[in-house]
Order: C-alpha cells, then sequence, then structure tokens
C-alpha cells in the first residue's frame, strides 16, 4: 500500500510488523537523534502487503549518521537489541545515564515490549500477548493483539457515565470467544484491570452463523479513570503510540474505540485525529450481536505509563532528558495535527496558562493577581506574549497556539502537560504553590527535550472551597521571566543577548526581529575590536 500525505512518515517508518522488532527500535532511534525535521531525511515510500516487507535505503544523511556511529546500520542495530538485555553500551551511548533512560523510558521499553511476544490462544483465532516487567514498580505492564476474534454486544454492558464509579465496561459470559485454544503461556493474572475483565472469560467457540464480520484493524482503548486531566491521559496517549511502535499499526487505517464508560472529555479530537482513522466510536456503534473481528488491539493501560515522575526508583528519573519514544510521539501528534514542519518563533512568544473559575468548575491553583503578572510580561520589548483559559480552547487550537510559542508559564496543573508540543526549542516555567513537591511536569519538559525553569511562591494560598488562589510575587516573577526570556531569546539564530527588557543597541545587531518589534532608528553596539 503506497503510503500518502500527513501520516507518511510516521506510518514509513514503523509499520514494520514482519520485521524484526529491534529494525524498529533503530529507525525511531535515529529519527530521534535526529532531531524535529528529521522526517525529511527519513521519508519514504515502503510496501507493506502481508507477502513481503522492505526498509527503503535511508538518505545520505541518515547513513553519515549510522556511519559515524557504528559504521553501518547493522552494528547500530546491534548496539540497540543490547538494549532488552539491560545494557546500552558502546559509540551509540551519549552517556550511562542517557542509555539508561533510553532502555526505560525510551526505544528499548519498545523493544522489550516486542521480545516479548507470546502466543496465548492458538487456532483459527489467536490472542498474542506482550509484556514487560517495570524495574521502578515492580509491576507488569501488558497489551494483547487479537486475531479473528468475537465479539457478542448483546454481552457488553455499560454507556457513558458522569459517575467515576461506573466508567468501564461489564461484559457478560461469552462476551468474547474465538476459534483458538488456551496455550501454557496463559496467565489471566497478568492481564491488566480493564482487559481482564473481558479477556478472562474468553472462550474456545466457532462463530455463530449470524456474525458480522469487521475488517478493519480495531483499537480498544480503555482510558484512564482520570482522563479529562491532560496529565493522566497523556499516559494512554503515550502509551498508544508505543503499542503502534510494536505492532506496526497504521493508524490512518485503525479504528479506535472508546473502551469504557467516560464522556468523550476535551482529548477526544486529539484521539481522532492521531489515533484513529476518523470518528471515535462506542461499544453501542456495533450491531446488537456477535462481531469477529479480523484484528483486534487491547490497550496498553494508565498504570503502565511513563509519565509519573517517581518512575525511576530511589535516583528517580531527572537525569533522564529526551528519548525516542517521546519525541516520536510528539512527532505523531503535531503532524497529525499538521503543525510539525512549522518555523520557530524568531523572538521570544509566551504563553501564561491561567486557569480561571467558573460555575461549572470551582478549579484549583489559580493566579491569586493575574493583572500583576499581565502587568510585568509588558515590561518586556521585542517579544509577544498571550494569557490564555486553555480549557475555553479546542485540543486542536491549544496545540497550534502552543506549537508557535517558545515559552509557557503556568501554575503546576494538567496543561503543563502542554510542554511536550511547543516550539523544539522552548522554556517552560512552572510556578509551584508553596505545598506542592511534584515533579510531573520537570520531568515531561526534559523527557520532550526542552528547558525547565522553576519558581515556588512562598507565601500561603488562599482557598474558595477546595480551590486555591496562589499569591507570586510580581518581583520574584520578573526574576525568573527574565531568566526564561533571555534563554528563548538565544534559540535558532537569536543574537539579542538580553532578558525581558532589551536594550535596543543589543536588538539592532539582530536581523531576524519582524520589523514591527525592532526599535526605531536602531544605532547598534558597535562589534570592532576596539583596542590596538
Amino acid at each position: 500500500m503506497a503510503l500518502r500525505g500527513r501520516w507518511k512518515h510516521r506510518v514509513t517508518l514503523l509499520h514494520l510488523g514482519n520485521q524484526r522488532p529491534s529494525v524498529v527500535v533503530v529507525i525511531a532511534a535515529v529519527s530521534a537523534l535526529l532531531g524535529a525535521g528529521s522526517h525529511k531525511l527519513l521519508s519514504s515510500s515502503s510496501s507493506s502487503s502481508s507477502s513481503s516487507r522492505s526498509v527503503v535505503a535511508p538518505p545520505p544523511p541518515v547513513v553519515r549518521l549510522v556511519e559515524r556511529q557504528n559504521g553501518t546500520l547493522v552494528a547500530l542495530e546491534e548496539e540497540l537489541r543490547a538494549c532488552r538485555n539491560k545494557q546500552c553500551p558502546g559509540a551509540f551511548s551519549r552517556s550511562k545515564e542517557w542509555s539508561e533512560c533510553e532502555r526505560k523510558f525510551g526505544m528499548g521499553l519498545a523493544a522489550s515490549y516486542a521480545a516479548s511476544k507470546e502466543v496465548w490462544c492458538e487456532g483459527k483465532a489467536s490472542l498474542t500477548c506482550f509484556r514487560h516487567a517495570y524495574e521502578h514498580n515492580k509491576k507488569t505492564g501488558m497489551f494483547c493483539e487479537g486475531r479473528n476474534l468475537v465479539i457478542d454486544f448483546r454481552k457488553v454492558g455499560g454507556s457513558s457515565s458522569l459517575s467515576k464509579a461506573s466508567r468501564y465496561l461489564s461484559f457478560g459470559e461469552g462476551a468474547t470467544t474465538g476459534e483458538c485454544r488456551k496455550t501454557r503461556r496463559w496467565k489471566a493474572e497478568l492481564l491488566m484491570p480493564h482487559a481482564a475483565l473481558q479477556l478472562r472469560g474468553l472462550r474456545e467457540a466457532a462463530p455463530p452463523a449470524e456474525t458480522v464480520e469487521e475488517a478493519t484493524t480495531t483499537y480498544l482503548m480503555a482510558r484512564d479513570e482520570d482522563c479529562e486531566n491532560m496529565f493522566h491521559s497523556t499516559a494512554d496517549h503515550l502509551n498508544a503510540y508505543l503499542v503502534g511502535v510494536v505492532l506496526g499499526i497504521d493508524w490512518r487505517e485503525t479504528q479506535t474505540v472508546l473502551w469504557d464508560r467516560h464522556p468523550d472529555g476535551p482529548f477526544e479530537e486529539l484521539i481522532r485525529s492521531s489515533f484513529s482513522r476518523g470518528r471515535l466510536k462506542r461499544a453501542a456503534d456495533y450491531p446488537r450481536g456477535p462481531v469477529r473481528f479480523r484484528r483486534l488491539v487491547f490497550h496498553l493501560e494508565s498504570p503502565a505509563g511513563i509519565v509519573f515522575p517517581k518512575v525511576a526508583g530511589p535516583k528517580g528519573i531527572m537525569r533522564c532528558r529526551g528519548s525516542a519514544l517521546w519525541a516520536g510521539f510528539r512527532d505523531h501528534v503535531l503532524d497529525s495535527f499538521g503543525v510539525l514542519r512549522v518555523d520557530p518563533p524568531a523572538v521570544p512568544t509566551i504563553v501564561v496558562s491561567a486557569r480561571r473559575r467558573t460555575r461549572a468548575k470551582n478549579v484549583g491553583r489559580v493566579f491569586a493577581d493575574e493583572q500583576a503578572l499581565v502587568d510585568v510580561l509588558r515590561k518586556g520589548n521585542a517579544m509577544r506574549f498571550e494569557v490564555l483559559d486553555l480549557a475555553t480552547l479546542s485540543f486542536g487550537d491549544q496545540i497550534r497556539k502552543l506549537r508557535g510559542a517558545n515559552v509557557l508559564v503556568g501554575a503546576h496543573g494538567a496543561g503543563l502537560m502542554h510542554v511536550i508540543f511547543l516550539a523544539d526549542e522552548a522554556v517552560l516555567l512552572e510556578i509551584h504553590p508553596s505545598y506542592r513537591l511534584d515533579r510531573h511536569f520537570r520531568l515531561a519538559a526534559r523527557m520532550a527535550g526542552k528547558i525547565y525553569l522553576p519558581m515556588r511562591s512562598t507565601r500561603p494560598v488562599t482557598c474558595r472551597g477546595s480551590s486555591d488562589s496562589i499569591p507570586v510575587d510580581p518581583r520574584d516573577f520578573e526574576a525568573a521571566l527574565d531568566a526564561a526570556v533571555r534563554l528563548a531569546r538565544s534559540f535558532d539564530d537569536g543574537v539579542a543577548e538580553c532578558g525581558l527588557r532589551c536594550d535596543p543597541r543589543i536588538l539592532a545587531l539582530d536581523p531576524h526581529i519582524p520589523a514591527d518589534l525592532r526599535p526605531p532608528n536602531p544605532n547598534p553596539l558597535s562589534t570592532k575590536f576596539p583596542c590596538h
């Protein structure tokens, strides 16, 4: 099948189902090493027929990279294969810490899942499962792929619900069947919580005569119980991407089903755009009877997520910086919204994420004096800023706004996960209330390859019911913002070495500043060496 349009580069890289898993890891890792824009080097047409798969030879820049690392792609593949054995030595490794991070939280994780492939039910139908034992919490993550399994939707219970106590589907006896016999590998106790509700009852049976056939690859996504929260939902989205890497899923040809009773929620657009060929389905969208799925994928549920900052044990994950897996996820989502290939902002471009209470929701961690922060922002020159309540925007509008920004400012809160989707060079300025010690967004910033800049309010919050207001000292904020802007001015081709308020003589040295932000009648500093 020839690949087209916005999905081309990502599917070309990952749709390698019949290739050795390590090849998937190699190509994604090379993509991460090349950084933003590597899709231009790696994109190519590929054949994805079941009879043969081939990987088109990479263009010269990639060849040079591989030669520089290890001489040949084969040698590089050997390096990455070692990650499965908890080793990432050799020329490919940038450091011991990087190797460990990539093994645990990057493409080494994908390699581990791929290498664990086990057939649990075998016959005309099949169930194949993939698992990984996480070192940090001693838990096991698992997802499964079914072939020719039958779901009888008369025995699937539950519709969308606002009550968290009843947000998952129920399955009657015989709800899931297949013409297969369980193998010695079958271990129902390893199934993840929501998949277990369905698959523990899997029984051997021929499909009834009235069975409807479904040829489209179908992905059953049972979301986190806090899926309306961007932090928790990112665990699901990143996991879906990981499953796609391992199984070679072409999301452009996949139907994703919200396999739970949660409301659609604020991330329906992200899932629909990035992980489904079109409108998301629910169980109720299928015929009331048996449906046989040619290919059925059971989601890697959020308890196996790698977004949580305690995931690396006593030393923590904070030594990690960047990951091929996170980079691939970022590129995939950005591409699905058409904003992967965008020019970086020419000047510091700041988005302030401001949470605001509404009648419907008494949100917490709002700024006690938002206007005071705006007044500080207005002191700047040769920069742009915008204050946004992200909750009022569609996800598509959010991601388009954030992709054009290279500084994100906000109080500790789930919306700061947008650090993943900022301009390729960017800063996250996180304002902590006095009482919170979480490191969620420090982790996200580091894994996304962004700069993390924290500040902490030392004054106590004020409360309105369960909602708190954070007092922020304007002088402290100005100092932190000055640092963020100073960094942002050096991104890309910027040459203005100054902070929030720039001397016009310094600005005049930077030819990339847009005309509407340049100082009038510029008189640049002399750059001639004055001593003789």
